[in-house]
Parts: structure tokens; C-alpha cells; sequence
């Protein structure tokens, strides 16, 4: 079977790495569809409120424990790190995202009066993603290596596989809780089989890490992890507005009508993903327009994507999300539509910000996180306070729109800077 995960017996490496890549991705953007739509038939409305909170903590955390270095470490080509050095870095950051998570959650808990069920299951939801972001520098260091293809098949394998144990246990236990501590017990048995059976094929060094450089490490990509964690906080502003302002069953329909958002910057990301190492290397090479006309194809392939989608959901969002969710979002078709915009400046961001990376201006990308952070400190109560779900559709859709622009103005800067000195 591991000697499977290596082989393409019809495609290139590289056809095969887009095909799984493009899978890994799907999976991941809608395991929490299907999770939200067996939820809302099998246990309600209050639990499908619940598990979006909790999603949104744990993805707010796993930006603690992934600290932003999957980008830097694929493009890394000049070896400046070794595996052992982004190995231990990465057990330093999931044992803070677990630490930071458990203790953030008692805190929030407790000043918004929790129940102890939905205490734990925000607090189990983050150790799910922590095996997301352990088995996330493995994964990294394949597509370092050229194997893609390999990373995102031990992905696809162990997300789809935790997706049907998760649902099942959901069915047959009729408890949230119960359903995801068994698919986080089996998605890290899964996980550790999975690489324990690849890893010897890259030879990796016997050298142990060192400690110097695994705190330069940590240093250079903490910008990257700052920034990847207050965009978490800026994309689910409106979720935490809505959890200390209004209740779990406004919660749950927020959630349902943007999901579609994030699934929006996962197409975008099938796109851009597999040619990372490849703007990273013209850059390197100093072929300026060869890169320029990359990013331009990019963004206009977002803006393609993202245009589909507002279209499609003007037309049918409303009825297949009702119909999905078994929930009446008749009300909400509005709000739906300004989000799907607010997804295409989510999508756009996301790759300006591995543009900023591959430029190494990760240093500079933290001010726009931060402007808009406190853009959304500020607006977040009083627009969610008073507008209920337009507030928060049009805040998520602001601050989103604010971000894309600012990152867009320091790679023209950087750009035009580099031309000047290249003259």
C-alpha cells in the first residue's frame, strides 16, 4: 500500500500532484458541510451552533501550531533548513497551539457560561487540528522534495477516512462529543501508520537538529504565523461577535450560509498550491516579468472562480443551502451573496500573502494583518450588535476587501523597487 502512495502509473508526478492536491483540498474545505448537514438532522440546531464555534477556534488555533511555515518551508530551495530543524520547530508550535487552545477556551468559557459539553468539544476540536498541523510539516517536506503527489494522497486518505468515522459515530452514538473524541483517536492512528510507512523513502538525514537555527526558524516565520493567525481572527470576527452577542442557532445559519466562502478560496488554492516552489524559483532567477505575468494569471483566475460563485449562489444558493442544512434561509439570501464576494478577497489575499513569502516581505505583511485586526476589534460588536447578520456579512466582506488591497500595494512597492535597482 505505502508503495502505492509513490506511484503514477497514468499520470506525471506533476499531473498527479494536481489531481490529489485538488482532492486533499476538497475534502478538507467540506468536511465541515457534511459534518454541519448530518448534524442539523441528526442532533439540531444548537449542536450545528456549536460545532461552528467550535471549527472557528480550532482553525484560529491550528495558525498557532502550522506558524506559517508551509509556505516558507516549500519554498525553501536553497536549503537554508533541515527536515530535523522544521521537525522540532513544529513540536514547539502543536504543543503551544494545545496549551494556548485549552487554556483560552476555560477563560472564554467561563466568562460567557459555557456548558461543560461544549466546553469540550471546542477544546477536542483543537486537538483534531493539531494532528492537521503535525502531520502538515511532514506533507511540507514531501512537496519540498517534489512529491506533491505523495503528501496529498496521505491527506485525502486520512481526511476522507476520519470524515465517514466522524459521520458514522455521529449517527450512531447522537452525540457531538462522543463522535469526534473516536474520529480524533482514529485520525492520529491513521496519520502515524501513514507516515511511519513513508517517510523512509527520502532518506532523511540522521543529524540531529540544531537548536540555533531551530530558533532562527522560529524567528523568521514569526511574522508568517502572526500574520496567519490574525487572519484567522479577521475571517471569524463575525462568528465571535455573533457568539457573545446573539445564540448558537444564529450561529449555526451564519454558519451554513459562509460556508461557500471558504470553499471559494480552496478552489483557488487547487490553482496556486502546486506552483509555489515554481514562482519561488523565478524569483530566485530573477525573471521579474516571467513572475509578474504568473500572478496576473492568478488573480484573474480568482476573479473567474469567484464570479462563478456569486452567480451560482444568486441562483441557487438559498434553496441548495436550505435544502443542505434543513433550515429555512430565505431571509439570509442577501447576506449570502455579500459574503461570496467577501470569499473572493479571502481567495485573493491568501495568494498575495504567499507572494509577500516568496519576496520574503513576510516582515511587512503583518501590518496589514494587524490594521485590519483592529479594523475588526472595532467594527465587529457594533455592526453584529445592530445589523445582526448583515452586520456581520458586510464586516467579514470590509475587512477581507481592506486586507487584499493593502498586501497588493506592498507587492507593487517591492516590485517597483526591485525594477529600479535591476535598471
Amino acid at each position: 500500500m505505502m508503495t502505492g502512495l509513490f506511484e503514477n502509473k497514468r499520470m506525471t508526478i506533476q499531473q498527479s500532484s494536481y489531481f490529489w492536491n485538488m482532492w486533499a483540498g476538497l475534502i478538507f474545505g467540506f468536511q465541515s458541510v457534511f459534518l454541519l448537514m448530518v448534524i442539523t438532522r441528526f442532533l439540531g440546531l444548537y449542536d450545528a451552533g456549536v460545532f461552528t464555534i467550535a471549527y472557528a477556534n480550532a482553525n484560529l488555533f491550528l495558525a498557532v501550531g502550522k506558524y506559517g511555515m508551509r509556505n516558507y518551508q516549500v519554498t525553501d530551495v536553497r536549503g537554508q533548513f533541515s527536515y530535523r530543524e522544521y521537525l522540532v520547530s513544529r513540536y514547539i508550535t502543536v504543543f503551544a497551539m494545545i496549551v494556548a487552545s485549552v487554556v483560552y477556551t476555560l477563560i472564554a468559557g467561563a466568562a460567557l457560561h459555557y456548558s461543560a459539553d461544549k466546553t469540550l468539544v471546542i477544546i477536542f476540536m483543537c486537538l483534531l487540528k493539531a494532528e492537521d498541523a503535525l502531520e502538515d510539516v511532514y506533507l511540507g517536506w514531501y512537496q519540498l522534495k517534489g512529491r506533491l503527489d505523495t503528501a496529498s494522497k496521505i491527506m485525502t486518505f486520512r481526511l476522507a477516512s476520519t470524515l465517514i468515522v466522524w459521520i458514522a459515530g455521529i449517527i450512531l452514538l447522537k452525540n457531538l462529543l462522543y463522535s469526534l473524541i473516536v474520529a480524533m483517536i482514529y485520525s492520529g492512528v491513521f496519520l502515524f501508520v501513514l507516515l511511519k510507512g513513508t517517510l523512509p523513502y527520502f532518506n532523511i538525514e540522521k543529524q540531529p537538529a540544531d537548536l540555533r537555527k531551530i530558533r532562527k526558524l522560529l524567528v523568521i516565520c514569526f511574522p508568517l504565523f502572526l500574520g496567519g493567525f490574525l487572519s484567522f481572527y479577521i475571517g471569524n470576527a463575525p462568528k465571535y461577535a455573533i457568539d457573545a452577542q446573539l445564540t448558537d442557532e444564529l450561529q449555526a445559519c451564519y454558519g451554513f450560509i459562509s460556508m461557500p466562502v471558504f470553499v471559494i478560496g480552496l478552489l483557488n488554492s487547487f490553482i496556486y498550491q502546486p506552483i509555489l516552489t515554481q514562482l519561488a524559483v523565478l524569483w530566485k532567477n530573477e525573471e521579474y516579468g516571467s513572475f509578474l505575468k504568473e500572478i496576473f494569471f492568478e488573480c484573474a483566475a480568482i476573479a473567474g472562480i469567484t464570479l462563478f460563485a456569486i452567480v451560482s449562489g444568486y441562483l441557487l444558493g438559498v434553496p441548495v443551502l436550505s435544502w443542505m442544512y434543513h433550515t429555512d434561509l430565505s431571509a439570509y439570501k442577501t447576506e449570502l451573496i455579500i459574503l461570496l464576494v467577501g470569499g473572493g478577497f479571502l481567495a485573493l489575499s491568501g495568494f498575495l500573502l504567499i507572494v509577500l513569502t516568496i519576496v520574503r516581505m513576510q516582515k511587512e505583511s503583518v501590518i496589514g494583518y494587524l490594521v485590519t485586526s483592529v479594523l475588526a476589534l472595532i467594527a465587529s460588536p457594533v455592526l453584529v450588535k445592530r445589523y445582526e447578520m448583515l452586520g456581520a456579512s458586510v464586516l467579514y466582506t470590509a475587512l477581507m476587501f481592506v486586507l487584499s488591497l493593502i498586501f497588493a500595494a506592498m507587492i507593487a512597492y517591492r516590485l517597483k523597487k526591485t525594477s529600479i535597482h535591476e535598471m
